[in-house]
């Protein structure tokens, strides 16, 4: 493996079970499209806006009154990546985050792929009518992903940004039942006041990840692994 995984890979393998199915497909797709832009955050060329504000002493948002702000356009040396700031470069100065996810679609296969070419994902081609193609994850890779995030969930230790944004859309799209296990209450609560293991985290991406976080679709009842 080459290099660290940026946060749309990370998310597409941990949409994936360990027989090669995807969890929910539409949550994968939309998933992925919100990693991106999380992604760009964390490498300094977005951030979001929106309003918030205290609720119980607990921060809340309106990811559906939402805007990018881009920050930075410089080349970030990821195709994908550059591609997306030139689109939003393009599209103008308003963009809403959650009408933006929902037309983009090719986020999953493509991130999907890239694993798939780093030998993280083996594709398995169907047979049959009824046998569809599936994608094995690396199973010691997508294990440390999960010990990783149950280990920054126990708040004992400091989180650092991109574990905070893979951690939060995890936790918002309720992937943590699929992946063996509930997060603790108390790092919850923490989480939504900015204290804890998240404290030393800037604002604006406390910020940024909970409303990207949000905008992840829970679980079809009617999908599965």
């Amino acid at each position: 493996m080459a290099g660290p995984l940026t946060l749309p890979e990370e998310f597409a393998l941990l949409s994936l079970t360990e027989t090669g199915k995807v969890i929910d497909s539409g949550q994968a797709e939309v998933g992925c499209a919100v990693a991106e832009l999380g992604e760009l955050a964390l490498r300094g060329r977005l951030t979001v806006r929106t309003r918030k504000a205290r609720v119980f002493g607990l921060d809340a948002y309106r990811p559906h009154r939402a805007e990018i702000e881009l920050l930075d356009t410089d080349a970030t040396g990821l195709a994908w990546a550059d591609e997306l700031l030139a689109e939003l470069a393009h599209a103008g100065e308003t963009v809403a985050p959650h009408q933006w996810v929902r037309r983009r679609r090719t986020a999953f296969p493509r991130h999907r792929g890239a694993l798939v070419g780093r030998g993280l994902i083996r594709r398995v081609p169907g047979s049959g009518l009824l046998r569809r193609e599936r994608y094995h994850p690396d199973a010691a890779v997508r294990q440390g992903l999960i010990d990783a995030l149950r280990l920054a969930k126990t708040g004992e230790h400091r989180l650092d940004a991109h574990m905070m944004f893979l951690s939060d859309m995890v936790s918002a799209s309720g992937l943590t039942r699929d992946l063996g296990g509930s997060w603790p209450k108390r790092h919850v609560l923490d989480r939504a006041r900015g204290t804890g293991a998240v404290e030393f985290v800037p604002e604006p991406l406390r910020d940024t990840s909970a409303v990207l976080a949000a905008l992840v679709p829970k679980r079809s009842r009617n999908q599965g692994g």
